[in-house]
């Protein structure tokens, strides 16, 4: 399956968002909430050095995503190493201005999808190398070194000019639909590739 660009936009029809006015130690009104929500964000984005996944939190608050949540979807797609916080509660108390990461589990249990958003962010930077990495294999495909020779089988599996034989009698016996035990070999000769 191919990796497809990721869209950063906020699909509301997808992900109804709502933060729990309810806390440990009591109820919060709209406005508290509100109101923290507002001191928490202004801190993060006043915050000396920014994080590694900024960059990405920016996106999807652009494309639309509740403040609060874009940050930890940002913060669970960038790489555990050197990750900043280093863990989901200290996000929760210490950037998104939460008493728990509970709401953080809220959302994802009524959002199952939020998962699937993470995992496209994971994979999203492989499409910015792909250029390099084609240009790479290319180059070492062409080198007749006897070390280039699975460089250049990839090449010509991904250009359809050389097909594995597991993956070749595989199909010809899928298209073969009875099995090709008994067959003579002008039959057989029917299922090889290339020009007939």
């Amino acid at each position: 399956m191919p990796i497809q660009r990721f869209n950063y936009d906020y699909q509301p029809s997808l992900f109804e968002l709502q933060d729990d006015a309810s806390e440990e130690s009591g109820v919060v009104t709209p406005e508290e909430a509100q109101r923290r929500s507002m001191v928490a964000k202004l801190a993060f984005q006043e915050l000396k050095t920014q994080p590694k996944w900024y960059d990405e939190y920016l996106k999807l608050l652009d494309g639309g995503w509740p403040w609060r949540v874009a940050a930890y979807i940002a913060w669970a797609a960038s790489p555990r190493g050197g990750r900043w916080p280093e863990t989901q509660d200290k996000l929760a108390s210490e950037v998104l201005g939460l008493t728990s990461d509970r709401q953080i589990a809220t959302w994802r249990k009524r959002n199952p999808s939020i998962s699937e958003v993470i995992a496209a962010l994971q994979v999203a930077p492989m499409l910015d190398h792909r250029a390099d990495v084609i240009e790479a294999l290319i180059e070492s495909a062409k080198d007749p070194d006897y070390k280039s020779h699975q460089d250049r089988k990839l090449f010509l599996e991904i250009t359809g000019d050389f097909v594995p034989a597991a993956r070749w009698l595989e199909e010809m016996q899928r298209s073969s639909g009875d099995g090709l035990k008994g067959k003579s070999d002008a039959e057989l000769e029917n299922y090889l590739p290339g020009e007939k």
